[in-house]
């Protein structure tokens, strides 16, 4: 006999059997119990969460003579003829192949027809948002009002493509995701009925990958039986999804949030040389500092994360993360994927994001400058104003003295720092008032007036500092005040001699 796959070997046959869906459960069974069916019904949600197995489920147990507590009893005669494949009264409709008026044409035909075995007959239309306008049209009258031994069930992923016409005349039942837990539980019954050795962490893994869908979950169970040969474990796991090991995940996300580019990137090189997919490690990234922030942000981490217990105690080690900082890494891995669809380099984008992730300046968007003044505001608050020490300091290269240097470098830097008043009073010196002695650089205005400026402690300060920095071979300024008193008179006398006689006398 052919081999039959997990999903379709451990479908559900009874309410009982379902995962996820307790809510439509109930009210179907009830609706069994109490004789309230209803002749429409529309089952909506993503894959593989129970939309099918449920319809097949409901119609059998519509039709049994001996239902218990609105279950079918699968032993009475009814039960045991609907549970075949070649019955009559479950029709199955694919609407994807089947989706023109002439296929619909013919099932208003045949509801005119009674059932062969049971009380209802029961048409499932499987995928029915396929269905073109006039197809639709077509079924709109017999599905408001078809005989009373029908019962339609409709089933989609893809309601919002259903006309209201359509969806109006169903009771609506919306299939919510599948919680990882329940996936885990339902693996680990089915791996011990099969008689595969299966860890607890492996389970989880499995399900997770899933994403909400059993059916999902339970093909990649199937590869895993078969990678594992009859063992299955987490790595097991991983190499089936072409996942890495978390705990290299979480070592290249704990060297970014640290700074350490070097290693990080040294990590993301190591996994490529393996042929890791760069799509899959940068939602593994994402995921991981996902993770961190759930550990950041809850009291009981556990409850949330389906993580091997390794993995979840490394992750509340690093508690004292900033919350603000791994959301921000959040943001800008999870816009990689997006960025991959348009590029043909992405482990650059991989890369390139693990740096903005690690240093905030490489980051010159909005979040790059918001993280910068987050950091800026918490240092002002700590009262720290101190230059980080693990940023590279680049040496200044001084360079010799030279009298003409020394004067145009005074003069340049007083207008860059927009000290005016210095400035005009440096721009009256020149090479001549500028020289040397022992390390010391000696500056002797021609004005007396000019040294008290330039002795000011403010503008003294400033000088030294900056010719200090300047020249390799200066260790210190002095102003020699000359002898000569300036007053009016003499500033008087300066401009006559310039204007020679061309002097008119005012009052």
């Amino acid at each position: 006999m052919a081999y039959v796959s997990i999903y379709r070997k451990y479908r559900p046959y009874d309410f009982d059997g379902i995962v996820g869906q307790e809510h439509i459960v109930r009210i179907l069974r009830n609706q069994i119990k109490t004789n309230t069916i209803g002749h429409a019904y529309l089952f909506t949600g993503t894959r593989g969460t129970g939309k099918t197995s449920i319809a097949k489920i409901f119609a059998r147990a519509v039709n049994c003579n001996n239902n218990n507590n609105g279950q079918a009893c699968g032993e009475c005669e009814v039960c045991k003829e609907l549970g075949g494949t070649n019955n009559l009264d479950i029709i199955e409709i694919d609407a994807a192949s089947n989706n023109g008026v002439d296929e619909i044409r013919e099932l208003r035909e045949s509801v005119k027809y009674p059932p062969a075995i049971g009380r209802f007959k029961v048409y499932i239309i499987d995928e029915v948002h396929m269905l073109s306008i006039g197809a639709f049209n077509a079924l709109l009258k017999t599905l408001e009002e078809p005989p009373s031994h029908v019962i339609f069930i409709l089933a989609t992923t893809e309601v919002h493509k259903l006309p209201q016409t359509i969806l109006s005349r169903c009771l609506r039942f919306d299939f919510r995701l599948v919680p990882t837990k329940s996936i885990a539980g339902r693996i680990k019954y089915i791996f011990d009925d099969m008689g595969i050795k299966c860890t607890e962490d492996a389970c989880l893994a499995i399900a997770e990958a899933g994403d909400g869908s059993v059916r999902d979950a339970l093909s990649i169970a199937d590869m895993c039986v078969s990678y594992g040969e009859g063992n299955v474990d987490y790595n097991v796991v991983l190499d089936v999804l072409g996942q890495s090991n978390p705990n290299i995940i979480l070592d290249i996300v704990e060297c970014t949030l640290n700074g350490d580019v070097s290693t990080a990137l040294t990590l993301v090189n190591n996994l490529a040389n393996y042929g890791k997919s760069m799509s899959i490690l940068s939602r593994d990234i994402t995921k991981m500092f996902r993770n961190l922030f759930v550990v950041l942000n809850v009291i009981t981490p556990e409850k949330i994360l389906s993580l091997p217990s390794e993995i979840l105690a490394r992750l509340n080690e690093m508690r004292g993360m900033d919350s603000n900082r791994v959301l921000q890494c959040v943001d800008i891995m999870s816009g990689v994927e997006a960025a991959m669809r348009y590029s043909s380099m992405p482990r650059t984008l991989v890369e390139s994001s693990i740096v903005k992730c690690a240093d905030p300046r490489a980051n010159i968007d909005l979040t790059g400058i918001v993280t910068r003044l987050k950091s800026l505001e918490d240092r002002i608050a700590n009262g720290n104003f101190a230059v980080n020490n693990n940023s590279s300091e680049v040496k200044k290269v001084k360079r010799q003295f030279n009298k003409s240097a020394c004067c145009g470098f005074l003069i340049k830097s007083a207008r860059d720092l927009k000290k005016y008043a210095l400035y005009s009073e440096l721009t009256e010196l020149n090479k001549d008032n500028f020289s040397l002695d022992n390390g010391v650089v000696m500056i002797r205005p021609a004005r007396a007036n000019m040294a008290d400026i330039l002795l000011m402690p403010e503008y003294m300060d400033l000088i030294n500092n900056l010719l200090v920095n300047e020249f390799e071979d200066v260790k210190g300024v002095s102003v020699i005040k000359s002898d000569k008193i300036v007053n009016i008179d003499d500033d008087i006398a300066f401009v006559k001699g310039m204007f020679d006689n061309d002097i008119v006398n005012t009052k």
